[in-house]
């Protein structure tokens, strides 16, 4: 990966490991939920969470799982094009990052929500250092 004229290191971007933090969260769906995502797969995967009220519960949280880590690797993917373009990530990256991890934290205090901080950090840093070259 390179970087564009102006843009965030690939190693300094939120956007890359916000990336890597939705990777390994839809990846990791068979180690944490594998009875979820087996009932899934035994009710034929289409239209399964919600095919048999009993198993809602079971289905629902391995789909969950599955889908805000889709939607972590979509806003990595935002962030990072933006920091591209732009050489910082968008304003209100860090803050969204530290409000989520936060949330995380409080309601699960022993789990990896705690990657967030250090990435809104990254985030944070990007946008000062960003902001005071002039890269608009």
């Amino acid at each position: 990966m390179s970087t564009a004229p102006g843009g965030v290191p690939p190693v300094r971007s939120a956007g890359l490991w916000t990336v890597v933090l939705g990777v390994a969260h839809v990846a990791s769906v068979h180690a944490f939920y594998p009875e979820s995502v087996r009932s899934v797969v035994d009710g034929g995967v289409i239209a399964s969470v919600d095919a048999d009220p009993v198993l809602t519960e079971r289905r629902g949280v391995g789909f969950w799982y599955v889908t805000s880590g889709l939607g972590v690797i979509g806003l990595g993917a935002i962030v990072r094009g933006h920091e591209k373009v732009h050489g910082r990530p968008p304003p209100a990256t860090a803050t969204v990052l530290v409000a989520t991890g936060l949330w995380g934290v409080l309601l699960m205090p022993a789990s990896p929500f705690w990657l967030f901080l250090p990435i809104a950090w990254l985030a944070r840093r990007s946008a000062n250092i960003g902001g005071r070259s002039g890269h608009h």
